[in-house]
C-alpha cells in the first residue's frame, strides 16, 4: 500500500491509460513521453535522462542528479520497490525545483495543534473548554490558509490565560502535491520502459 494513497490513486486515475512514445534513445540519452490514447486523454508526462540526470516534467518540472550513479533509471529503480516511491531520498537529489518539494500543508497544522491541545488536556495543563476555543478561534475563524496565517493564529491565541507558548520550531510542510505527481510518474514512466524493453527482448 503506498505511503501517499489518495495521491497514488489519482494519479493512477489520471495515467491508467498511458503508453510509451520514445522521442529519442540513444544510449543513456534517453527522451520518453508518456500520455494517453484517449481523444480526452490528460497529464502526459515526460522522462529526459543523460548521464548522472533526470528531468521529469508532467507540469511540474524537477531535475534530479547524482554523481555516483550514471543511469538515472538504476538509481529510482533500486530505492524504492516496483510501484512505490521514496520521496524522502528522492528529494535529496533534486537540482532544480526545490522550491516545491515541500510546502506549508494546512493538514499537517491542524493535526499538530490538535494533538498539542489533546496532551495539554491530558496533562492538565489547559482550561475546561479549551478544545471548543481552539476549534472556532483557530479552525471556523482564523486564516489558516497559508502558513503566515496560520502562525500568526497560534501566536494570537489565548483562552483563559492559556497560550500556545513558542511554536517556531513546528514545522508544518509536507511534499507538495506536484512533487508527488512527479515521484509517482517517474516511478511509472520506469516501469513502462522497462515492460516495453522485455517486450523487445521477447520478440526478438
Amino acid at each position: 500500500m503506498s505511503a501517499y494513497p489518495e495521491t497514488a490513486a489519482r494519479f493512477a486515475r489520471d495515467t491508467g491509460q498511458h503508453q510509451l512514445t520514445v522521442k529519442h534513445e540513444d544510449g543513456l540519452y534517453r527522451h520518453l513521453r508518456f500520455s494517453s490514447t484517449e481523444p480526452n486523454g490528460h497529464t502526459p508526462f515526460e522522462l529526459i535522462t543523460w548521464p548522472f540526470n533526470l528531468v521529469v516534467k508532467a507540469g511540474w518540472t524537477f531535475h534530479f542528479d547524482i554523481d555516483a550513479t550514471e543511469d538515472m533509471f538504476v538509481l529510482f529503480r533500486r530505492t524504492a520497490l516496483t510501484g512505490r516511491i521514496n520521496p524522502g531520498y528522492w528529494s535529496e537529489k533534486v537540482r532544480a525545483g526545490r522550491d516545491e518539494v515541500e510546502g506549508f500543508s494546512e493538514d499537517s497544522f491542524e493535526r499538530q495543534v490538535k494533538q498539542y491541545v489533546v496532551e495539554a488536556i491530558r496533562e492538565g495543563d489547559a482550561p475546561r473548554g479549551i478544545g471548543r476555543e481552539v476549534t472556532r478561534d483557530i479552525f471556523d475563524w482564523g486564516d489558516i490558509s497559508h502558513e503566515a496565517g496560520a502562525r500568526d493564529e497560534l501566536a494570537s491565541f489565548r483562552y483563559e490565560g492559556w497560550t500556545f507558548g513558542d511554536t517556531s520550531e513546528w514545522d508544518f510542510s509536507e511534499y507538495t502535491p506536484g512533487f508527488l505527481h512527479c515521484c509517482f510518474a517517474i516511478r511509472r514512466g520506469i516501469d513502462l520502459w522497462d515492460a516495453a524493453r522485455k517486450t523487445a527482448e521477447v520478440a526478438a
